[in-house]
């Protein structure tokens, strides 16, 4: 997580420095340049794909599942940074070169834009994620499941079925896919098979 949120103050700063110095040549320009698109076009690339089922992007999807709004809130935590900062070196750019303002605390500010958009937006994407789940499970329309004492085995209404082995097909999956609902608890889903 240091790692994605370091991303983020270099994507801020980034933008900052691209908006406040015109100036700038374009060897020296070019860094700052494929940073901003790589992460407004990773960001796009979620909001477009958001309401497409089973569409994975390249990064981890942060356990998010599969919530139209929990990914276009992942999409804009890419963009909002960006834009943010991109607004600072605006107005940043009228109190002269890029030297004489890159000591002060505003451009400290824009660099932490960043950090702080992508974990708000984050947050409102896990909110978004867990909400369906959530209603099922208090509106009571989430299956339950009959569980073995020891928490093994589950019955399918025929016979009893190693929780090891496979979990009940209309069973409810966490945002994650990684858990399903008993009724009572979570439980891990059973490793999937690779296929070659």
């Amino acid at each position: 997580m240091f790692g994605v949120l370091a991303f983020f103050y270099v994507y801020s700063m980034a933008g900052t420095v691209l908006a406040s110095g015109p100036g700038i040549p374009w060897p020296a320009a070019l860094p700052f340049l494929v940073i901003c698109a790589l992460g407004v076009g990773y960001g796009l690339a979620i909001i477009a794909t958001a309401r497409l089922p089973r569409v994975r992007l390249l990064m981890r999807d942060w356990g998010l599942g599969g919530s139209p709004a929990a990914k276009v809130w992942l999409g804009l935590a890419y963009v909002l940074p960006l834009a943010g900062s991109l607004v600072v070196g605006w107005t940043l750019r009228g109190a002269g070169p890029l030297s004489t303002f890159a000591t002060s605390p505003l451009f400290s500010f824009a660099g932490l834009l960043g950090p702080v958009a992508f974990v708000i937006c984050l947050v409102l994407a896990r909110i978004c994620a867990l909400r369906a789940v959530k209603h099922a499970i208090l509106n009571g329309r989430a299956p339950s499941f009959t569980i073995s004492s020891d928490e093994a085995w589950w019955w399918d209404g025929e016979a009893w079925t190693n929780v090891a082995d496979a979990a009940p097909e209309s069973a409810l999956r966490s945002p994650d896919t990684n858990y399903w609902w008993t009724g009572q608890d979570w439980f891990p889903l059973p490793p999937r098979p690779i296929t070659p």
